[in-house]
């Protein structure tokens, strides 16, 4: 979308200044039109200042803080009766992420030209993703703006902490294992080699454990670079895996199996699920596209295809809650719940109660791993520290006792 540089005359006939975002000079012409301007001259801005695009640089992009940030104040704006336009002008001028910045300006500019703020919104799937216009298009159909964004920042404050906590649990025992890789490469590649040639050179001879040690220190010192090209390979592709949905696919039936991940996953994936469907029900949408969404919102192909079976059978005329009874990896209480709340008409609370629970029950089991984790990578720290110090004392220590030996001997 090209930038142009405009002037225009106002009602009063005061000249104005200006660049707009257009995607063609019919688009600008219309949008200059509609704001009450009579359109002088416009052209396009191929130059760019270098020091202006480097003040406009924005590492990382828009943040999922920065999303949550932007809920909370709109909602606070409608609930105090500000206008659309005057609240995203106002967050605009006072948004830190210049990234940010600039796409509320060209919303502002897609509103003033006629589009709707879902419709603005829509235009940018990869910072307002399908799940958030559509429930902003619901708060648009209900007059319910200020409650829609409240929801919504509520959610991505949920999930934030989710990840948060997640990446809390991972800190310690990567630092760890790195500690432990980063020793373990110093000791193989430049202390042991020279004590290794000296039990070589007495010809020592070498228990198992040092000649695997030494086969480990050899590997290490002459092969680095084929262990760099597998390692940069096998991160590569899952990477890439995890870009096509026929490998996709694969992997997220694995995750679904695996022991010690499968109930983890499961939760994870479900308790998104529940909140997605329960914010979409609670705005007034209809199930069968509410049950859409939620489950384009699943990122595990498996869960999305049974989900989708089950939207199948509720077109049939199936309950929600049967239809998800026969998928295996749902639990039996997530049915029931459900199947209260179609019962007593309160569909969206059940769901929201089911997804607060497995939000603190993912907690819970977060921090256990983690109390749990610490132990075991102590005992892997210290059974790893052992075998290497075994593999040189040992047959250090038969040199030095040949060798004394060698010494009595002589000296009688």
């Amino acid at each position: 979308m090209p930038d142009y540089a405009y002037k225009a005359a106002d009602a009063g006939g005061a000249i104005i200044k200006g660049t707009r975002f257009a995607n063609n000079e019919a688009e600008l012409v219309a949008a200059i039109r509609s704001s009450g301007l009579h359109l002088l001259e416009y052209s396009e801005t191929r130059g760019v200042d270098i020091l202006k695009a480097l003040r406009e640089i924005q590492i990382g992009g828009v943040k999922r803080r920065d999303l949550i940030d932007f809920c909370n104040s709109m909602g606070v704006m409608f609930k105090a009766g500000v206008s659309l336009i005057n609240a995203l002008e106002e967050l605009r001028q006072d948004m830190d992420n210049k990234a940010f910045r600039k796409i509320i300006g060209q919303i502002i500019e897609d509103i003033t030209a006629g589009e709707s703020l879902s419709e603005a919104m829509a235009k940018r799937p990869k910072i307002f993703p399908p799940l958030f216009t559509n429930v902003i298009q619901i708060g648009e159909g209900t007059g319910a703006l200020d409650t829609v964004f409240f929801d919504l920042a509520r959610h991505y404050k949920r999930l934030d902490d989710l990840i948060k906590n997640v990446r809390k649990a991972m800190m310690y025992p990567a630092f760890v294992l790195a500690a432990l890789i980063l020793a373990g490469a110093v000791f193989l590649t430049l202390v042991f080699p020279p004590l290794f040639q000296l039990l070589v050179d007495f010809k020592v001879p070498l228990p198992m454990v040092t000649r695997v040690v030494m086969a480990v220190s050899s590997t290490i010192q002459h092969q680095w670079w084929a262990i760099l090209l597998v390692v940069f390979i096998l991160v590569a592709g899952f990477i890439l895996a995890r870009r096509y949905p026929q490998s996709k696919y694969y992997l997220d039936v694995a995750e679904l199996n695996t022991p010690p991940l499968k109930g983890v996953i499961i939760q994870l994936r479900l308790a998104f699920f529940m909140r997605y469907l329960s914010m979409l029900l609670a705005g007034g949408m209809d199930i069968l596209r509410a049950l859409q969404l939620a489950t384009e919102s699943v990122n595990n192909l498996l869960i999305q295809k049974f989900l989708g079976a089950a939207r199948e059978r509720v077109i049939e005329g199936d309950m929600l809650s049967d239809a998800l009874r026969q998928i295996r990896y749902i639990p039996n209480m997530v049915t029931r719940m459900i199947a209260i709340g179609e019962e007593s008409g309160t569909l969206p609370e059940q769901m929201e109660y089911v997804a607060e629970y497995y939000n603190e029950e993912l907690e819970r089991k977060i921090a256990m791993a983690l109390a749990l984790m610490e132990p075991l990578l102590l005992f892997a720290l210290a059974g790893l520290a052992l075998a290497l110090v075994m593999g040189v004392l040992l047959p250090l220590y038969n040199l030095v006792s040949t060798l004394s030996t060698g010494v009595g001997a002589g000296g009688m």
